[in-house]
């Protein structure tokens, strides 16, 4: 038999997989498109789901008069990116020393790291607002930036020793006899090899801090120091239930990460992997 007649008699399964496959990613993608849709309804027809939208933006244009979404965005941005920076830069040196030496002591290091994430957020919340009135650092994004870094880097540590275990290391060895240092060989070699296991902890790291509510809730005055998701609140309680322009914010709020996944997925799925496989 022919390689050509078995893929015939293979086509038809794989097409009902494509069909179960496609009504699945339908199913999946259906919460977002009716919340662009309904961003576009005027208040009249918000009830209508099943009626198509007109392209109303007079919802996204209350966003803009009555809340301060810049301010907003520009926190949580800060938030971001500072306890993506520290995150990466200690975790990465952190899971490079741990994933290269065998020794117990690194393994014995290794799982302190990973009981980090074993301790819940809910337990330290009381001593966590204790400690911020004592450092006199009430509604201090840099507090809750640290926070946040000290939650990261475990998991951060996690991903990329399972990571680096892939890495040759021959690379290390010829850079050594060519003089570079250990710091040097690490961040001109091997860190740029490191980019699937980066690009995984960027976006669940941009993930859990932009979605967070809890955190800024408490430690945050919402209504000088807003974050993206704490102004949704307050705007879902100031309006009622003005739907169209609550979901036209929470448009605003989504568009960034669907941008940011739809550039970072290969390496998340890459680091994900890896991970699996070689940790």
């Amino acid at each position: 038999m022919t390689q050509s007649s078995l893929t015939a008699k293979r086509k038809p399964g794989f097409i009902v997989l494509e069909v179960i496959l496609l009504v699945m990613a339908l199913l999946y993608l259906f919460p977002v498109i009716y919340l662009f849709a309904a961003s576009m309804k005027k208040s009249a027809e918000f009830y209508e789901p099943l009626k198509l939208p007109h392209w109303y933006f007079g919802n996204y244009a209350k966003v803009f008069e009555q809340t301060h979404l810049f301010q907003a965005l520009g926190n949580t941005l800060y938030i971001c990116l500072v306890t993506l920076a520290i995150n990466i830069l200690v975790s990465s040196m952190a899971g490079y020393i741990i994933g290269r030496n065998q020794h117990r002591y690194f393994q014995l290091l290794f799982y302190v790291f990973l009981s980090g994430m074993i301790i819940p957020v809910q337990t330290s919340m009381v001593p966590l607002f204790k400690l911020q009135q004592i450092l006199h650092m009430q509604s201090s994004l840099t507090y809750l930036c640290l926070l946040y870094v000290a939650g990261g880097i475990p998991y951060g540590t996690m991903v990329y020793t399972g990571f680096i275990k892939s890495v040759p290391r021959e690379l290390e060895e010829s850079a050594s006899i060519d003089g570079a240092g250990r710091f040097r060989t690490f961040w001109l070699i091997i860190f740029p090899l490191l980019l699937p296991a980066t690009g995984t902890i960027l976006v669940t790291t941009v993930f859990w801090y932009w979605n967070d509510f809890i955190s800024p809730l408490l430690y945050l005055d919402i209504n000088h120091t807003p974050t993206l998701i704490t102004l949704i609140f307050k705007f879902k309680v100031d309006r009622g239930v003005d739907w169209g322009p609550i979901f036209s914010i929470c448009v605003l709020a989504t568009l960034p990460l669907i941008v940011l996944f739809l550039f970072t997925q290969k390496y998340l799925i890459k680091g994900f992997v890896a991970g699996a496989v070689k940790g």
